[in-house]
């Protein structure tokens, strides 16, 4: 009441001059907000400065992934090369991320469609490259990893654009992080003869059933979560079973509700507290559904896995005589709808990088938006702070939406390795003179990409 009466009196000795208003508003105590915001806006612009600093120092690299033709893994395989990236997360202390910048690195694992041709890629700070190596190779020994140039950056241009159009959308989770999408169990037929289905044929379909001027990418943008990331849940999950929730009050609430607390600790005896406590809606375990079981157990099962932050984008491109928008919508997200589920989580177009827009300068706002998709697409998460990581997804749900295909996959032009590779006998001769080497080096082009690679 106070403050509308000071607000009045000033809004009367202004004598309706807005400049005035405002300017004996910030006269009387304005000028605190006002330091206040500054303080906040100096404190993110050193933020981004140093992290700038930061990133420019590291350098970068992209692999390409090619699988044996008879490759019978599960994703379970790939799960546990994402847990072995799991170790590549770091904490900074306060002089890591107030002076030097320091920030969590990421792993861009992606696919992409060139004119039909599939490939699998990861990219990723080049002093992480024995890390990936070292986690396929355990998984995939007969696999080929080979260095290949960024097929991203060739692409330097701006909407509209007199040859290209594109469309791109990042996905979100449509609830809370917590809830699991459907997991490459669920695909299992127990009654089939080929039990274990595989989870991304309709995706990789969909990827080969484009011809020549046109392209798909996919980028799951991949970074480490703290092995605490589940804690969040545990509202969540008493919520649902009815269980009493007990928030944690900070220095602030316990100020604030200090006096009243007294008073209420003088004024109500022990009995009345207990019998308030007796009158306490009752735990709902016991009367809830199959499905809402199914549900919590699922919850309790995801946070049980290590995790990482994900921003899922995709985007399609081609030349304007062949391009056709629904192709991404109809092929790439819906691709990922079969990962969805109505009683857990599920995937959905997020409208705040979606390349549309309505009413208001409707085509300026879409051009923008499809340079902005192409600009974030190429920097693959190097501009955004800790903060912008996107949601969680564990090992399980990341190993069900990205993995190297099995052989049941019928797509025929997945980049695959062609034959298998085998050590050489120990008996074989040397010539004297040259040094034995490392049979992997020997069976690797690590520096010169192949020349069947869709890429220049």
């Amino acid at each position: 009441m106070g403050f509308l009466i000071g607000i009045n009196s000033i809004a009367q000795e202004a004598g309706g001059n807005p400049f005035l208003m405002i300017w004996l508003i910030f006269r009387h105590g304005g000028w605190a907000l006002f330091l206040l915001f500054l303080i906040f806006a100096l404190r993110e612009l050193w933020l981004a400065y140093i992290r700038n600093l930061y990133r420019n120092k590291r350098k970068y690299t992209l692999l390409a992934i090619d699988v044996p033709k008879e490759n019978m893994q599960t994703p379970r395989g790939v799960e546990n090369i994402f847990q072995h990236l799991c170790g590549a997360h770091a904490t900074f202390d306060f002089i890591d991320k107030w002076w030097n910048g320091g920030i969590p690195d990421s792993f861009s694992f992606e696919i992409i469609s060139l004119e039909g041709y599939i490939q699998f890629l990861i990219h990723m700070e080049v002093k992480y490259r024995d890390l990936i190596e070292a986690a396929i190779y355990a998984q995939y020994p007969d696999a080929e990893i080979v260095e290949v140039e960024d097929y991203s950056q060739d692409w330097k241009m701006t909407f509209p654009h007199p040859e290209y159009d594109l469309w791109g959308t990042e996905i979100k989770l449509a609830k809370k992080q917590y809830y699991p999408i459907k997991t490459h169990p669920a695909f299992e037929d127990p009654i089939s003869e080929e039990k274990a289905k595989e989870p991304m044929a309709g995706l990789l379909e969909g990827l080969g059933k484009i011809g020549p001027g046109e392209q798909f990418w996919v980028q799951f943008l991949s970074t480490p979560a703290d092995n605490d990331w589940g804690k969040g849940a545990t509202p969540l999950i008493q919520k649902l079973i009815g269980a009493e929730i007990k928030e944690k009050d900070n220095i602030f609430d316990l100020i604030y509700k200090a006096p009243f607390a007294l008073i209420d600790f003088m004024s109500t005896s022990l009995s009345q507290a207990s019998k308030e406590k007796e009158g306490a809606p009752p735990n709902k375990v016991l009367y809830m559904t199959q499905g809402e079981k199914d549900t919590v157990n699922a919850i309790e099962k995801k946070i049980s896995k290590l995790g990482f932050h994900v921003r899922i984008r995709l985007v399609y491109i081609a030349k304007k005589e062949v391009y056709d928008k629904n192709k991404g919508s109809k092929v790439l997200y819906g691709a990922l709808k079969q990962f969805n589920t109505l009683d857990c989580n599920a995937f959905k177009p997020d409208t705040r990088y979606w390349t549309g827009a309505l009413h208001f300068m409707a085509t300026r706002r879409v051009n923008w938006r499809k340079t902005r998709m192409l600009r974030i697409y190429k920097e693959r998460a190097q501009y955004m702070s800790p903060g912008d990581y996107g949601f969680i997804l564990n090992t399980e749900e990341m190993a069900s939406v990205y993995h190297f295909p099995a052989m049941s996959v019928k797509a025929p032009l997945i980049k695959r390795t062609e034959s298998k590779k085998s050590e050489p006998p120990l008996s074989l001769p040397i010539e004297e003179g040259i040094p034995p080497s490392n049979f992997r080096q020997q069976t690797e082009t690590k520096d010169i990409a192949p020349t069947n690679l869709p890429m220049e």
